[in-house]
Protein backbone atom coordinates (compact mmCIF):
# COMPACT_ATOMS: atom_id res chain seq x y z
CA UNK A 1 0.00 0.00 0.00
CA UNK A 2 1.14 3.12 -0.78
CA UNK A 3 1.38 5.72 2.18
CA UNK A 4 -1.04 8.36 2.13
CA UNK A 5 -0.72 12.19 0.95
CA UNK A 6 -1.36 14.28 4.74
CA UNK A 7 -1.41 18.06 4.43
CA UNK A 8 1.36 19.82 5.37
CA UNK A 9 1.42 22.09 9.13
CA UNK A 10 2.74 24.85 10.74
CA UNK A 11 0.75 23.95 13.84
CA UNK A 12 -2.95 22.94 15.22
CA UNK A 13 -4.56 23.79 17.52
CA UNK A 14 -7.58 22.97 19.78
CA UNK A 15 -9.39 24.68 22.65
CA UNK A 16 -10.38 22.72 25.48
CA UNK A 17 -13.81 21.84 27.03
CA UNK A 18 -15.54 22.01 30.08
CA UNK A 19 -19.82 20.28 30.85
CA UNK A 20 -21.80 22.89 31.36
CA UNK A 21 -24.71 20.01 32.05
CA UNK A 22 -25.15 16.40 30.27
CA UNK A 23 -22.75 14.67 32.62
CA UNK A 24 -23.29 11.25 33.35
CA UNK A 25 -26.47 11.71 31.26
CA UNK A 26 -24.45 11.90 27.60
CA UNK A 27 -23.14 8.23 28.41
CA UNK A 28 -26.50 7.11 28.51
CA UNK A 29 -27.18 8.85 25.23
CA UNK A 30 -28.83 11.71 26.63
CA UNK A 31 -27.98 15.48 25.07
CA UNK A 32 -24.99 17.59 26.82
CA UNK A 33 -23.93 20.94 26.52
CA UNK A 34 -20.42 21.70 26.61
CA UNK A 35 -18.43 25.02 26.08
CA UNK A 36 -15.24 25.19 24.29
CA UNK A 37 -12.33 27.15 26.95
CA UNK A 38 -8.73 28.37 26.64
CA UNK A 39 -6.10 28.41 26.52
CA UNK A 40 -5.79 26.08 23.58
CA UNK A 41 -3.70 22.63 23.18
CA UNK A 42 -1.28 23.04 20.21
CA UNK A 43 0.88 20.67 18.40
CA UNK A 44 3.72 21.39 15.87
CA UNK A 45 5.82 19.46 13.64
CA UNK A 46 8.97 17.33 15.48
CA UNK A 47 12.35 16.92 13.81
CA UNK A 48 12.89 13.69 15.81
CA UNK A 49 10.61 10.32 15.92
CA UNK A 50 7.24 10.04 16.70
CA UNK A 51 5.95 10.39 20.62
CA UNK A 52 5.11 7.74 22.33
CA UNK A 53 1.59 7.29 24.12
CA UNK A 54 0.18 5.42 26.06
CA UNK A 55 -1.37 2.08 24.88
CA UNK A 56 -5.28 2.19 24.65
CA UNK A 57 -5.19 6.50 24.52
CA UNK A 58 -7.45 7.82 21.93
CA UNK A 59 -4.37 8.95 20.12
CA UNK A 60 -2.60 5.82 20.35
CA UNK A 61 -5.42 3.72 18.79
CA UNK A 62 -6.02 6.34 16.06
CA UNK A 63 -2.22 6.33 15.17
CA UNK A 64 -2.56 2.17 14.95
CA UNK A 65 -5.67 2.67 13.17
CA UNK A 66 -3.77 5.34 10.26
CA UNK A 67 -0.90 3.58 10.05
CA UNK A 68 -3.27 0.38 8.55
CA UNK A 69 -5.13 2.87 6.37
CA UNK A 70 -1.88 3.70 4.79
CA UNK A 71 -1.04 7.12 6.42
CA UNK A 72 2.61 7.90 6.97
CA UNK A 73 3.97 8.64 10.53
CA UNK A 74 4.31 12.43 10.82
CA UNK A 75 5.83 13.18 14.17
CA UNK A 76 4.71 16.41 15.93
CA UNK A 77 4.49 17.79 19.48
CA UNK A 78 1.84 18.34 22.17
CA UNK A 79 1.45 21.07 24.09
CA UNK A 80 -0.70 21.19 26.91
CA UNK A 81 -1.66 24.27 28.56
CA UNK A 82 -2.76 22.76 31.66
CA UNK A 83 0.46 21.07 32.22
CA UNK A 84 -1.18 17.59 32.77
CA UNK A 85 -3.69 18.93 35.62
CA UNK A 86 -6.82 17.51 33.61
CA UNK A 87 -10.04 17.71 33.08
CA UNK A 88 -10.37 19.82 30.12
CA UNK A 89 -9.97 17.66 27.30
CA UNK A 90 -6.72 16.52 26.76
CA UNK A 91 -7.29 13.31 25.65
CA UNK A 92 -9.81 14.40 22.67
CA UNK A 93 -7.36 17.16 21.74
CA UNK A 94 -4.90 14.79 21.18
CA UNK A 95 -7.01 12.82 18.98
CA UNK A 96 -8.61 15.95 17.08
CA UNK A 97 -5.34 17.42 16.62
CA UNK A 98 -3.74 14.02 15.58
CA UNK A 99 -6.33 13.51 12.99
CA UNK A 100 -6.13 17.08 11.76
CA UNK A 101 -2.20 16.70 11.24
CA UNK A 102 -2.15 12.92 9.71
CA UNK A 103 -5.56 12.76 7.81
CA UNK A 104 -7.11 16.11 6.30
CA UNK A 105 -8.81 19.48 7.39
CA UNK A 106 -11.66 19.70 5.70
CA UNK A 107 -13.29 16.82 7.42
CA UNK A 108 -16.70 17.52 9.52
CA UNK A 109 -17.71 17.07 13.34
CA UNK A 110 -19.61 13.79 12.44
CA UNK A 111 -16.56 12.01 10.49
CA UNK A 112 -14.51 12.64 13.08
CA UNK A 113 -16.39 11.55 15.95
CA UNK A 114 -17.96 8.59 14.24
CA UNK A 115 -14.19 7.52 13.88
CA UNK A 116 -13.08 8.33 17.55
CA UNK A 117 -16.33 6.22 18.69
CA UNK A 118 -15.61 2.94 16.61
CA UNK A 119 -12.29 3.51 17.75
CA UNK A 120 -13.14 3.42 21.25
CA UNK A 121 -15.91 0.87 20.83
CA UNK A 122 -13.70 -1.91 23.19
CA UNK A 123 -14.31 0.40 26.55
CA UNK A 124 -17.01 -0.67 29.23
CA UNK A 125 -18.61 2.22 28.54
CA UNK A 126 -18.76 3.72 25.40
CA UNK A 127 -17.44 7.46 26.04
CA UNK A 128 -19.60 9.70 24.43
CA UNK A 129 -16.90 12.32 22.66
CA UNK A 130 -19.72 15.20 23.35
CA UNK A 131 -16.39 16.75 24.80
CA UNK A 132 -14.71 16.20 20.96
CA UNK A 133 -17.60 17.80 19.15
CA UNK A 134 -17.20 20.64 21.25
CA UNK A 135 -13.55 21.36 20.77
CA UNK A 136 -14.11 20.49 17.06
CA UNK A 137 -16.71 22.92 16.97
CA UNK A 138 -16.24 25.39 19.19
CA UNK A 139 -18.23 27.83 21.51
CA UNK A 140 -20.73 26.15 23.92
CA UNK A 141 -22.33 22.94 21.60
CA UNK A 142 -25.55 21.39 22.28
CA UNK A 143 -24.80 17.92 21.41
CA UNK A 144 -27.40 15.08 20.90
CA UNK A 145 -25.84 11.76 20.40
CA UNK A 146 -29.25 10.44 19.77
CA UNK A 147 -29.61 12.19 16.80
CA UNK A 148 -26.57 13.21 15.66
CA UNK A 149 -26.90 16.89 15.90
CA UNK A 150 -24.71 19.45 17.14
CA UNK A 151 -26.46 23.53 17.83
CA UNK A 152 -24.16 26.35 18.86
CA UNK A 153 -25.11 28.58 21.73
CA UNK A 154 -22.00 30.71 22.12
CA UNK A 155 -23.51 33.60 21.38
CA UNK A 156 -27.22 33.12 22.36
CA UNK A 157 -26.87 33.33 26.26
CA UNK A 158 -24.82 35.74 27.65
CA UNK A 159 -21.34 33.40 29.24
CA UNK A 160 -19.42 36.72 30.35
CA UNK A 161 -20.92 35.74 34.20
CA UNK A 162 -19.85 31.95 34.00
CA UNK A 163 -16.69 31.23 36.10
CA UNK A 164 -14.38 28.11 35.93
CA UNK A 165 -12.42 26.83 38.37
CA UNK A 166 -9.46 24.43 38.02
CA UNK A 167 -9.46 21.49 40.95
CA UNK A 168 -6.99 18.94 39.66
CA UNK A 169 -3.93 20.04 40.70
CA UNK A 170 -4.82 19.48 44.50
CA UNK A 171 -3.25 16.11 45.12
CA UNK A 172 -5.41 13.64 44.95
CA UNK A 173 -7.73 15.75 43.78
CA UNK A 174 -7.99 13.71 39.78
CA UNK A 175 -10.81 10.80 39.28
CA UNK A 176 -9.58 8.95 36.57
CA UNK A 177 -11.78 8.80 33.83
CA UNK A 178 -11.16 4.99 31.95
CA UNK A 179 -11.60 3.75 35.90
CA UNK A 180 -14.62 4.98 36.80
CA UNK A 181 -16.32 4.31 33.48
CA UNK A 182 -15.46 0.82 34.13
CA UNK A 183 -16.54 0.64 37.75
CA UNK A 184 -20.02 2.03 36.04
CA UNK A 185 -19.82 -0.53 33.54
CA UNK A 186 -19.61 -3.62 36.35
CA UNK A 187 -22.67 -2.19 37.99
CA UNK A 188 -24.78 -2.42 35.28
CA UNK A 189 -24.94 1.91 34.09
CA UNK A 190 -26.84 3.29 32.19
CA UNK A 191 -30.09 0.44 33.44
CA UNK A 192 -28.58 0.49 37.30
CA UNK A 193 -29.33 4.25 37.41
CA UNK A 194 -32.52 4.66 35.98
CA UNK A 195 -34.23 7.09 38.32
CA UNK A 196 -31.11 9.40 38.06
CA UNK A 197 -30.53 9.06 34.97
CA UNK A 198 -34.23 10.63 34.30
CA UNK A 199 -33.65 12.99 36.85
CA UNK A 200 -31.00 14.70 34.93
CA UNK A 201 -32.70 14.83 31.77
CA UNK A 202 -35.16 16.96 33.44
CA UNK A 203 -32.82 19.21 34.84
CA UNK A 204 -30.87 19.11 31.94
CA UNK A 205 -33.60 19.86 29.28
CA UNK A 206 -35.10 23.02 31.82
CA UNK A 207 -31.45 23.86 31.44
CA UNK A 208 -31.63 24.34 27.82
CA UNK A 209 -34.72 25.71 27.70
CA UNK A 210 -33.03 28.38 30.42
CA UNK A 211 -29.92 29.48 27.77
CA UNK A 212 -32.96 29.27 24.96
CA UNK A 213 -34.71 32.33 26.65
CA UNK A 214 -31.12 33.58 27.92
CA UNK A 215 -32.67 33.24 31.42
CA UNK A 216 -29.45 33.42 33.54
CA UNK A 217 -31.62 32.60 36.79
CA UNK A 218 -32.91 29.49 35.47
CA UNK A 219 -29.86 28.25 34.32
CA UNK A 220 -28.00 28.48 37.56
CA UNK A 221 -30.76 26.59 39.22
CA UNK A 222 -30.51 23.90 36.61
CA UNK A 223 -27.07 24.01 37.03
CA UNK A 224 -27.30 23.50 41.04
CA UNK A 225 -30.18 21.20 40.96
CA UNK A 226 -28.09 18.82 38.45
CA UNK A 227 -25.20 18.68 40.88
CA UNK A 228 -27.59 17.85 43.60
CA UNK A 229 -28.76 15.01 41.88
CA UNK A 230 -25.31 13.77 41.39
CA UNK A 231 -24.41 14.21 45.07
CA UNK A 232 -27.60 12.12 46.00
CA UNK A 233 -26.25 9.15 43.84
CA UNK A 234 -22.46 9.45 45.18
CA UNK A 235 -21.20 10.86 42.05
CA UNK A 236 -19.66 13.18 43.60
CA UNK A 237 -16.11 13.25 45.60
CA UNK A 238 -15.99 15.18 48.96
CA UNK A 239 -13.92 17.54 48.19
CA UNK A 240 -16.16 19.06 45.26
CA UNK A 241 -19.20 18.55 47.20
CA UNK A 242 -17.22 21.12 50.19
CA UNK A 243 -16.32 23.37 47.73
CA UNK A 244 -19.59 23.61 45.49
CA UNK A 245 -21.78 24.35 48.85
CA UNK A 246 -19.06 27.36 49.96
CA UNK A 247 -19.12 28.70 46.74
CA UNK A 248 -23.45 28.45 46.34
CA UNK A 249 -23.61 30.68 49.84
CA UNK A 250 -22.06 33.51 48.24
CA UNK A 251 -25.10 35.96 47.49
CA UNK A 252 -24.48 36.79 44.20
CA UNK A 253 -23.79 33.15 43.01
CA UNK A 254 -27.20 31.99 40.58
CA UNK A 255 -25.51 28.20 40.65
CA UNK A 256 -22.41 26.16 40.65
CA UNK A 257 -21.39 22.47 40.08
CA UNK A 258 -18.67 20.35 39.72
CA UNK A 259 -17.33 19.06 36.23
CA UNK A 260 -15.82 15.59 34.87
CA UNK A 261 -15.99 12.28 36.84
CA UNK A 262 -17.29 12.54 39.56
CA UNK A 263 -17.42 16.44 39.14
CA UNK A 264 -13.67 16.22 40.35
CA UNK A 265 -12.49 18.16 37.36
CA UNK A 266 -13.65 21.47 37.70
CA UNK A 267 -16.30 23.99 39.39
CA UNK A 268 -18.13 26.32 37.18
CA UNK A 269 -20.10 29.13 39.04
CA UNK A 270 -22.92 31.63 37.67
CA UNK A 271 -22.97 34.66 38.82
CA UNK A 272 -25.56 37.78 38.52
CA UNK A 273 -25.31 40.13 36.36
CA UNK A 274 -23.10 43.58 37.22
CA UNK A 275 -22.00 41.11 40.83
CA UNK A 276 -18.72 42.35 42.00
CA UNK A 277 -16.61 38.96 41.70
CA UNK A 278 -14.00 40.12 44.28
CA UNK A 279 -14.99 38.50 46.99
CA UNK A 280 -16.05 35.04 45.22
CA UNK A 281 -12.65 35.13 44.00
CA UNK A 282 -10.39 35.71 47.57
CA UNK A 283 -12.83 32.70 48.39
CA UNK A 284 -12.39 30.40 45.90
CA UNK A 285 -8.47 31.06 45.95
CA UNK A 286 -8.54 30.21 49.57
CA UNK A 287 -10.17 27.27 49.02
CA UNK A 288 -7.22 26.36 46.74
CA UNK A 289 -9.25 26.74 43.30
CA UNK A 290 -7.83 28.21 40.26
CA UNK A 291 -9.02 30.36 38.45
CA UNK A 292 -9.07 28.59 34.27
CA UNK A 293 -11.92 31.10 32.55
CA UNK A 294 -13.65 34.57 34.24
CA UNK A 295 -16.53 34.66 32.15
CA UNK A 296 -16.55 32.72 28.51
CA UNK A 297 -16.10 34.55 25.25
CA UNK A 298 -16.36 32.14 21.99
CA UNK A 299 -13.48 30.32 21.67
CA UNK A 300 -13.21 28.68 17.84
CA UNK A 301 -12.75 25.23 17.15
CA UNK A 302 -10.20 23.33 15.85
CA UNK A 303 -7.68 25.65 13.71
CA UNK A 304 -4.65 25.03 11.29
CA UNK A 305 -1.92 27.35 10.37
CA UNK A 306 -0.20 25.34 7.22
Amino acid sequence: MQPKVQPSFKSCSVPGKIFILGEYAVLAGLPALVAAVGPRFQVRPSGGSAAGWPAGAPVFRFLNWARGQGFSEVPFEFTDPFQGAGGFGASTAQFVLAYQVICRADAGWQEVWKLYRELMSSDPVLPSGADLVAQWEGGVVYFDPTRLTCENFGKRFDWSNLLIFSATHQPGRKVPTHEHLRELSEEGFPRSRKQMVDDLNALLQRGIQAVRENNAEYLGKAMSDYAGVLHREGCEVKATTDDRLALADHPDVLGVKGTGALQSDALIVLMRKGSERGSLLELANRRGLKLVSEGLTFEPGVKCES
